[in-house]
């Protein structure tokens, strides 16, 4: 649809103005010949533009020239599976194994507690009740005397501990406190009785001593020490 002579004698670059593809178009041989005599086309005005704001933006040169947009068939899309992204897999992995490990700290905090002491104090500050020292456990024959040791008054506690519960126990640290009439502490210590396990039915005796203790002392406490004390 462009005019022969248009194209001159030897013809010229064209472009489609629907794909905008270039080309070189010969003239066609009936006016080839007379084409010498045609004058050639005035010269195209030039056409202003404005530069693109960057790089990125093609602006209308580029526009004119781009690829047409291919020609949609109007056939059905086909639904792709949605897949579970691998890092939700991870996340949700690390969830529940955080889930499990809280729950099994808080529900075997009692041998925690048995196996690390420091932790009890954990455990309380969190408000989570834990077996008190010395669970399953019963001391028994406590008898204190009045000894001379080394020229020294030494007041000698005797007596055992006692495993009254079904499984295998810890034996924690005693404490001997020294009290006076109106049940005020004067003295106090503590002493490990053993570092195994009591079993079930099992005892094990204990024997400690304070030289010259305080001639204010009329009685005697003896107890297990708390985990973490």
């Amino acid at each position: 649809m462009v005019d022969p002579r248009a194209l001159g004698a030897t013809g010229r670059m064209v472009r489609c103005a629907h794909c905008a593809h270039t080309w070189h178009q010969e003239t066609p041989p009936p006016v080839a010949a007379r084409a010498r005599d045609i004058p050639p086309p005035p010269p195209a005005k030039p056409t202003s533009f404005e530069l693109p704001s960057s790089f990125d933006d093609p602006g209308p040169v580029a526009d004119s020239l781009a690829e047409p947009e291919p020609i949609k068939r109007g056939l059905p899309a086909l639904a792709q599976p949605r897949r579970l992204p691998w890092m939700v897999m991870g996340w949700a992995t690390l969830a529940v194994l955080v889930v499990v490990g809280v729950t099994g700290l808080v529900m075997a905090r009692d041998q925690i507690v048995e196996w690390w002491p420091p932790s009890a104090r954990l455990y309380t500050a969190l408000h989570l009740p834990i077996e008190p020292a010395g669970a399953g456990l019963e001391l028994r024959r406590v008898s204190p005397t009045r000894e001379t040791e080394n020229g020294l008054p030494t007041l000698v506690i005797q007596g055992e501990v006692a495993n009254i519960s079904e499984i295998s126990r810890r034996v924690p640290k005693l404490k001997v406190v020294l009290r006076d009439g109106s049940d005020r502490e004067l003295q106090s210590w503590s002493f490990t009785l053993t570092e195994e396990r009591l079993q079930p039915g099992a005892s094990v005796p204990f024997r400690t001593s304070i030289s010259q203790p305080s001639e204010a002392a009329t009685g005697l406490l003896v107890t297990f020490v708390i985990a973490g004390e």
